[in-house]
C-alpha cells in the first residue's frame, strides 16, 4: 500500500493558509476593539508627511509631532468656532423639518396618483405602478432619516475618536522602532522584496488617501458655497455630504447630489435646476482642475475594474466597502503583478519558459 507523501512546500503553503485563515477569523471576532487602532494608524499615516517636514527643519521627532498636533488643534478650533455650530444648527433644523418634508413628498405623490388614476390602463399594470409609487414614497421619506442617522452614528464611537489621536502620537513617536520590530519578523531573504512592495503600495495609498481627502475637502467647500449662493436650505450640511461622497469614484457625485436635489425639488423646479448647475460646475472643476493637480495619474486600474470593485465593495460592506474598494484593488494589483513576475522568473530558471 502506497503512503501519501506531502511535499514540504505544499505543507508549508497549507500551514500559511491555515494561519492566515485563523488570524482573519480572530481579527473579525475582535473587530470592534480594533477600531481605535485602525483609526490611529490611519491618522498617523496621514500626519507623518507633516511630521517629517518639521523634522527637516531641524526639530526633534517629538517636537515635530507636538507642533503638528498643535496646528491640527488650532485648525479644528477655528473650524469649531464657525463651521461646527452651523453644522449642528442645520442638522437640528433639518431633523425638525423632516415631518414637513415627508408631508410634501406624500402630497406630490398623491397628486401624481390622482392624475394617473384618470388614465385607462390594464389593472395589472395599475397594481405595478401603485407598488412603485409606494416604494418611491417610502424611499424618499426614509433617505434623509438614514443620512442623519449615519452622520450621528459617526459620533457614537466617542471613545475611538478620543483615544485614536493618543495612540497615533505613540505610533508616530516610535515609528522607526515599530518598523524595525516588524521587519525583524520577516525572514532576511524576503526583507528587500517586502520593502520594495511597501514602497509601491505606499505610493498608491498616499495618492488615494491623502489626495482624495484633500479633493473631498475642496469639493465640500465649493459645493457648500454654491448652495449658499443659490439660497438652498442647509448648504453646509449638504455640501459636506457631497464632499464625503466624492471620495467614492464614479458613483460619489451622484450619491452626494441626491439629498440636495431631493430637498430642492420640494422647494421648486428652479431651485432643483440651480442645484444641478452647482453640482455640474463643481464636478467640472474637480475633474479638470482639482483632481489632475492633486492626484496626478490614476492608481493604474481600468475604469471597468474600478466599477466592478465599487459594486462588489458596496454589496459586501456598504458605503465603507465602496470607500476601501479602489485602494484595496490597487494593492491587490501590485501584489498580483509582483507574484506573477516572481513566478515568471522561477519558470525561466527551471527552463520551463
Amino acid at each position: 500500500m502506497n503512503k501519501l507523501v506531502i511535499s514540504p512546500k505544499i505543507l508549508r503553503l497549507f500551514l500559511i493558509a491555515a494561519g492566515l485563515f485563523i488570524a482573519g477569523v480572530f481579527l473579525y471576532w475582535i473587530r470592534s476593539i480594533l477600531i481605535p487602532f485602525f483609526l490611529a494608524f490611519f491618522l498617523a499615516y496621514v500626519l507623518n508627511p507633516a511630521v517629517e517636514f518639521w523634522q527637516e527643519k531641524k526639530l526633534s521627532r517629538s517636537s515635530s509631532i507636538l507642533l503638528t498636533y498643535l496646528l491640527l488643534i488650532i485648525g479644528f478650533a477655528l473650524m469649531g468656532t464657525y463651521f461646527i455650530p452651523i453644522f449642528w444648527r442645520q442638522l437640528d433644523v433639518l431633523m425638525y423639518s423632516i415631518p414637513t418634508y415627508t408631508r410634501q413628498v406624500h402630497a406630490i405623490l398623491q397628486d401624481f396618483y390622482a392624475d394617473y388614476q384618470r388614465i385607462i390602463i390594464p389593472e395589472s399594470l395599475r397594481l405595478e405602478i401603485d407598488n412603485v409609487i409606494f416604494n418611491v414614497e417610502q424611499a424618499l421619506t426614509g433617505t434623509m432619516g438614514q443620512i442623519i442617522s449615519g452622520l450621528l452614528g459617526i459620533f457614537s464611537h466617542t471613545f475611538s475618536i478620543i483615544i485614536s489621536p493618543v495612540l497615533a502620537f505613540y505610533i508616530l513617536l516610535d515609528q522607526k522602532e515599530i518598523s524595525r520590530r516588524f521587519l525583524e519578523m520577516i525572514p532576511v531573504r524576503w526583507r528587500w522584496e517586502f520593502l520594495y512592495l511597501w514602497q509601491e503600495i505606499d505610493q498608491v495609498l498616499m495618492k488615494f488617501v491623502r489626495g482624495h481627502l484633500l479633493v473631498a475637502l475642496l469639493v465640500g467647500l465649493l459645493t457648500s458655497t454654491g448652495f449658499f449662493l443659490i439660497g438652498l436650505d442647509f448648504p453646509f450640511l449638504l455640501g459636506m455630504i457631497a464632499g464625503l461622497a466624492d471620495i467614492i469614484p464614479y458613483f460619489g457625485p451622484i450619491i452626494g447630489a441626491i439629498p440636495a436635489l431631493a430637498l430642492a425639488i420640494l422647494h421648486s423646479k428652479k431651485m432643483a435646476l440651480s442645484v444641478l448647475v452647482v453640482m455640474v460646475v463643481v464636478q467640472q472643476l474637480e475633474s479638470n482642475i482639482i483632481s489632475p493637480k492633486v492626484l496626478g495619474s490614476s492608481v493604474g486600474l481600468h475604469p471597468l475594474t474600478v466599477i466592478f470593485v465599487l459594486l462588489l465593495g458596496g454589496k459586501l460592506y456598504g458605503v465603507l466597502g465602496m470607500l476601501l474598494a479602489v485602494p484595496a484593488a490597487a494593492i491587490a494589483r501590485i501584489l498580483l503583478f509582483y507574484f506573477a513576475s516572481r513566478m515568471g522568473h522561477s519558470y525561466k530558471r527551471n527552463g520551463l519558459k
